[in-house]
C-alpha cells in the first residue's frame, strides 16, 4: 500500500520536485548566512511542495515523456534562476527585482567579472541542478516504467486523484498563509512584517531570507501586475499611526533655531485631497527641523563643485604615494571616518540621485532613470539656483547605463553635459574614459561664473579590470611589481588617473585664483564590483587597513565602506567619527553654505547637528552604528562590545523608525510628491503675500 502511494505519478514527481526546489534554496540559505532553525525554513519548504504538487499534477495529464520534459524545464528554469539571482545578490548586494530588469541585463557589459564574483563553492548552487537532470535524462524512465500512465486510470481512480490534490493543495496554502499573518512565525525585530514583504517585495533581501528566491520573484511579479506599491505599503502598515508636531526644543539657544514659515504648507494639506499625498504631508510636516549650529555658514557664498567617484572605496585614501591628491584631500579637509555608500540593484545611479536629493531610493527599481521625468525643488540645484549660483553638471560618457540630461535637470541642474558635449573623445568601451578629459574640457562652462555650483559624475576607475585597457595599462607594470594582482594592478592604476584628474582640477582653481573660495564635497558611489574580496583584501593588508571585507558578510558592511570628504584649502583639517551614508551629504552642506532649505524634506541629517543620530542605513535595512551591525535579512544585531547593547524596545524603535522613512521615500518618489509640494507651496505662497498686500 504505502509501495503503492509512493510509485504514484503525481506523489512520486511531486516528492522529486519539492527536494530539489528546497535544497537549492537551502543551499543559498546557508551561503547568505540566514537561519535554519526559524519559520522561513518551514515556510520554503511548504512553498517548494506547493510547487512541486502544481507542477507534478500538471505532468501527470501528459504522456511520461512530456511529464519528463515538462520536469526538465522546471528544474532548468528554477535551477538557472536560483543561480543568476544569487550571483547577482553576490555581486551587487540585491536579489533582482522585475522593476529593474534593465540594469540586470546590462551586467552582460561586465560578464567576465560577474563569473569572477563567485567563490568556488559558490557553484555548488548548481549540485541539485545536475543531480536531477542526470535523474530525468537517465533514469527516471527506468524507475518510472512500471507507473501507470493517466489514460490507464478510471474515471474514478482520476477524480480521486485530482480532489485529493486540490485538497492537499488547498491546505498547503491554508498553511503557507497561515505563516505569513501570524506574528507568532515572524521575528519581532523584522524591519518589515512578512505580510507586506508578500505584498510588495521592495525589500528583495529579506523577501529571499522569508519566502527564498521562488517565491520572491513571484511577489514581485504579481506586485507588478497588481499595482501594489509602496502607496499601498505606507497606508496599509501606517493607517493607524499619526505623527504628532513636535515640540520646540528649549534647550537650542534662540540663535541657532531655524524658523521656517508652514502658513503655505498647511493652506494646501486643507486643499489636498489624495490620500497619498495627505500621509506624505502629514510625515514631513511633523519631521525635525534640525538647529543651526557652529558649522552653520562657515562656506557662505563660497563656490561648490560635488564629485562623484566611480567605483572607488577607501582603498583611494590608504596610500599618499599612489594617490597623493585623494589622500591629501582626506587628511587636510572634513573627513568622515565611518562612511558607507550602500548598495542597492542600480548602485551608480541612485546613489548619484541620493547624493543630489538626501532621499532614499527604491530598492527594486533603478529610481532615476524610472522615474526620470519627476522633479525635485528641494534638489541640491535648485537650492542653489535659488541663492543666485549658476548650476552645471558633467559627466564623461553617454547615457547607456543613465538619464542624465533629463534627471539632473530636473533636480534644478541649469545645464547637463555629457561627452558629447564636451567634445572630448570617447569609446563606445565604457571604462577606457580619462576623467582628465572632463575636467579640462569643463572649466570654460562654470568656472567664469560669479558664483558656481557644478557636480562631475567620473568613469575612469569603473570596471572591467580583466583585460587591457588604456587607463589600467598606463601604471599597471608598477603595481605589477610591486606584487599586486592582476585586476588589482589595473584598477590602481585606474585610480591613480583619476587621483591625477583630481589634481588637474585643483590645479585649475588655483589658476583662476578660485581655490580659497571653491568647496569640494567628494563621494564614491559604490566598491569595485569588478575586484573580488581577495583581491580588494590583498590591498587592505599590504596597506595595514584595519578591516577587510566579505560583501556577503551578515555581521559588518565594510565591504561599503567609502570615503566622503568635504575640501576648502581655508579649513582646519577635521575628522568625523559619527557614522554616516552619502544620504547625510546634502543637508549637511546645506547648512554650511547657510542657504534657505526646509530640513525636513531631507531623509539624510546635517552630520554636525544634534539631531544626527551616528547610524549609518542601509537599502535593506540593515544599519551599523557605534554598537556594532544590525542585519536586517536574519534580524539579528551583532555587538562590537558585549557591554554596550539596546535594548529590544529600542532596536524595534530603530528598526520602525528606519522602515518609515524608507516607505515614506519610495512613496514620494513614486507619486512625485515633489512636483506637488514645490507648485502648492509656491501657489499658496504667492497668495498669501498677495493677502498681506491688500
Amino acid at each position: 500500500m504505502i509501495k503503492k502511494f509512493f510509485l504514484n505519478r503525481v506523489v512520486f514527481n511531486t516528492i522529486l520536485l519539492t527536494i530539489f526546489t528546497f535544497s537549492t534554496e537551502m543551499i543559498i540559505r546557508y551561503f547568505t548566512g540566514a537561519a535554519f532553525n526559524d519559520f522561513a525554513v518551514i515556510r520554503i519548504l511548504l512553498s517548494s511542495l506547493i510547487v512541486g504538487t502544481i507542477f507534478a499534477d500538471i505532468g501527470h495529464f501528459m504522456p511520461k515523456l512530456g511529464q519528463r520534459i515538462l520536469n526538465i524545464i522546471y528544474i532548468l528554469g528554477i535551477g538557472i534562476l536560483e543561480f543568476a539571482e544569487f550571483g547577482l545578490s553576490s555581486y551587487i548586494g540585491f536579489f533582482m527585482g522585475v522593476a529593474n530588469t534593465e540594469q540586470g541585463t546590462k551586467v552582460g557589459e561586465f560578464i567576465k567579472d560577474f563569473f569572477n564574483s563567485y567563490k568556488p563553492y559558490h557553484w555548488t548552487i548548481i549540485i541539485p541542478l545536475i543531480i536531477f537532470l542526470v535523474y530525468y535524462l537517465i533514469f527516471d524512465h527506468k524507475i518510472t516504467k512500471n507507473i501507470k500512465r493517466n489514460d490507464e486510470l478510471s474515471f474514478i481512480q482520476k477524480a480521486y486523484i485530482e480532489i485529493v490534490t486540490i485538497v492537499v493543495i488547498a491546505l498547503l496554502c491554508g498553511a503557507y498563509y497561515g505563516t505569513i499573518r501570524s506574528k507568532n512565525c515572524q521575528n519581532k525585530l523584522q524591519t518589515e512584517s512578512n505580510y507586506s514583504l508578500w505584498l510588495y517585495p521592495e525589500n528583495s533581501n529579506l523577501a529571499v531570507n522569508n519566502y527564498g528566491v521562488l517565491v520572491y520573484v513571484f511577489c514581485d511579479i504579481k506586485s507588478n501586475i497588481l499595482g501594489i506599491d509602496a502607496d499601498y505599503i505606507m497606508n496599509l502598515e501606517f493607517k493607524n499611526q499619526s505623527a504628532n508636531t513636535p515640540k520646540p526644543d528649549d534647550t537650542i539657544p534662540v540663535n541657532y533655531r531655524r524658523e521656517i514659515d508652514d502658513t503655505a504648507w498647511k493652506t494646501l494639506i486643507e486643499k489636498t485631497k489624495d490620500d497619498s499625498y495627505k500621509s506624505l504631508n502629514n510625515y514631513f510636516i511633523n519631521r525635525n527641523i534640525t538647529e543651526k549650529n557652529d558649522y552653520t555658514g562657515i562656506f557662505k557664498d563660497k563656490n561648490l563643485i560635488i564629485i562623484m567617484m566611480e567605483s572607488t572605496n577607501e582603498i583611494s585614501i590608504m596610500n599618499e604615494e599612489y594617490f597623493p591628491t585623494l589622500y591629501k584631500l582626506y587628511h587636510e579637509g572634513i573627513s568622515f571616518q565611518n562612511n558607507f555608500s550602500p548598495r542597492n540593484n542600480c548602485s551608480t545611479g541612485n546613489n548619484e540621485f541620493t547624493v543630489l536629493s538626501s532621499l532614499f531610493t527604491i530598492n527594486n527599481t533603478c529610481t532615476a532613470n524610472t522615474y526620470a521625468s519627476n522633479k525635485y525643488f528641494e534638489g541640491v540645484f535648485n537650492i542653489f539656483n535659488n541663492a543666485g549660483y549658476n548650476t552645471t553638471s558633467f559627466h564623461d560618457y553617454t547615457e547607456k547605463f543613465y538619464r542624465r540630461s533629463k534627471t539632473l535637470p530636473n533636480l534644478g541642474a541649469n545645464k547637463y553635459y555629457g561627452v558629447e558635449d564636451l567634445g572630448i573623445p570617447y569609446s563606445k568601451n565604457y571604462t577606457e574614459a580619462d576623467d582628465k578629459d572632463m575636467f579640462i574640457a569643463a572649466q570654460k562652462h562654470y568656472m567664469n561664473d560669479d558664483k558656481f555650483m557644478a557636480y562631475f559624475a567620473t568613469v575612469t576607475p569603473h570596471q572591467s579590470y580583466i583585460s587591457s585597457q588604456t587607463c589600467s595599462d598606463r601604471y599597471y607594470e608598477k603595481y605589477r611589481d610591486l606584487g599586486y594582482s592582476s585586476n588589482l594592478s589595473r584598477y590602481l592604476s585606474k585610480l591613480q588617473v583619476m587621483d591625477e584628474a583630481l589634481a588637474e582640477l585643483l590645479k585649475q582653481l588655483e589658476s583662476e585664483d578660485l581655490l580659497k573660495d571653491t568647496v569640494l564635497a567628494i563621494f564614491g558611489d559604490h566598491f569595485p564590483y569588478g575586484l573580488t574580496d581577495s583581491q580588494i583584501n590583498e590591498f587592505l593588508k599590504n596597506n595595514n587597513s584595519s578591516y577587510t571585507v566579505n560583501r556577503n558578510s551578515t555581521t559588518n558592511k565594510n565591504v561599503d565602506r567609502t570615503p566622503m570628504i568635504i575640501y576648502n584649502s581655508e579649513m582646519e583639517p577635521s575628522v568625523v567619527t559619527k557614522y554616516t551614508t552619502i544620504i547625510d551629504l546634502l543637508p549637511t552642506l546645506l547648512n554650511m553654505f547657510d542657504l534657505e532649505y526646509d530640513p525636513r524634506l531631507y531623509l539624510g541629517t546635517d552630520v554636525f547637528s544634534s539631531s544626527h543620530n551616528s547610524r549609518a542605513v542601509f537599502a535593506d535595512g540593515s544599519w551599523a552604528s557605534e554598537y556594532g551591525y544590525y542585519h536586517a535579512p536574519t534580524s539579528k544585531m551583532n555587538y562590537l562590545d558585549e557591554h554596550k547593547k539596546y535594548s529590544n524596545d529600542e532596536l524595534i524603535y530603530i528598526n520602525q523608525e528606519i522602515s518609515r522613512r524608507q516607505k515614506m521615500s519610495a512613496s514620494a518618489i513614486k507619486s512625485n510628491y515633489f512636483k506637488y509640494l514645490g507648485d502648492g507651496l509656491k501657489k499658496y505662497q504667492v497668495n498669501e503675500e498677495e493677502k498681506e498686500t491688500n
